[in-house]
């Protein structure tokens, strides 16, 4: 029998946290949610960001908690845990809510959906002073799940007084992109703070032979499309499927390779013919 076209559909809510894949504390959040809203479908986005990093974090909870329509999504990545610091449910123009620690890890998110609304959430007596995503993230998500009314959950805040965060800007000259390291992937491919337009300003074309520079460590390079457009343990510049210039090495690690620090400064300049 075939599903009605009318059938509600199954409320979402989308983790994505530092606190490593398959940890008791991702397990946390499922129990909260799960015994709240029981009919909410749960969905780890990701649970690998680099403990307490907010930017790589909003880049991530932007990038993927787009690819779904509505739902509720909620970032934990709170270094500032227990301090006065937010935390926040945030109602967006097309009825997604964002939920999370005010800290700028909601904030790439909500410049694209546009926020509406906005909450202090109310944080309980018996909360934990250190994991508020089981005592205060999660409950919240599960009651915007299950319906509640964002104003339900605490008291109205400003939309403009939400803390915001934005990418670092590159430097750029012709034949040469100066770029802040914004984090890597399991394979080592690095993501740096630039886009396909910066390339283009900087006079980067498919095929040109490039040096990438971390620190005292150079890498020879090619601008290229894909992997297979290099020979298997070659490095190459590239556009990645969230938009932004990345490195990598074609079957290798270039996070390995290049050993860059946290936030360092990627240079790269092409390589005389």
């Amino acid at each position: 029998m075939g599903v009605e076209a009318d059938q509600p559909r199954r409320p979402v809510v989308t983790l994505l946290t530092d606190y490593g894949p398959g940890t008791e504390h991702v397990g946390a959040l499922h129990a909260v949610i799960a015994a709240m809203c029981p009919n909410a479908d749960r969905i780890d986005l990701a649970h690998d960001i680099p403990p307490g990093d907010v930017l790589w974090g909003a880049l991530l909870f932007d990038q993927l908690s787009g690819i779904l329509r509505g739902g509720v999504h909620l970032a934990v990545v709170d270094p500032g845990v227990g301090s006065a610091r937010r935390g926040v449910a945030i109602e967006c123009d097309d009825g997604r809510f964002l939920v999370g620690p005010d800290n700028g890890v909601l904030s790439l998110a909500a410049r694209r959906w546009r926020p509406k609304v906005a909450v202090a959430l109310a944080t309980p007596y018996e909360a934990s002073a250190t994991f508020h995503g089981r005592d205060v993230f999660a409950p919240a998500c599960a009651r915007l799940a299950s319906g509640a009314a964002l104003e339900s959950l605490g008291e109205a805040i400003e939309v403009r007084s939400l803390v915001e965060i934005d990418l670092p800007q590159p430097t750029l000259s012709g034949g040469r992109l100066a770029a802040t390291l914004l984090g890597s992937d399991r394979f080592g491919n690095l993501t740096l703070a630039a886009g396909p337009e910066d390339l283009a300003t900087a006079n980067f074309h498919i095929g040109d032979a490039v040096v990438i520079q971390a620190g005292p460590v150079a890498l020879d390079a090619r601008v290229g499309r894909t992997f297979a457009d290099v020979p298997r343990g070659a490095a190459f510049v590239y556009i990645d499927a969230h938009g932004l210039v990345a490195v990598a090495i074609n079957g290798g690690n270039a996070g390995k390779q290049l050993s860059p620090k946290p936030a360092e400064t990627i240079i790269l300049a092409l390589r005389p013919t």
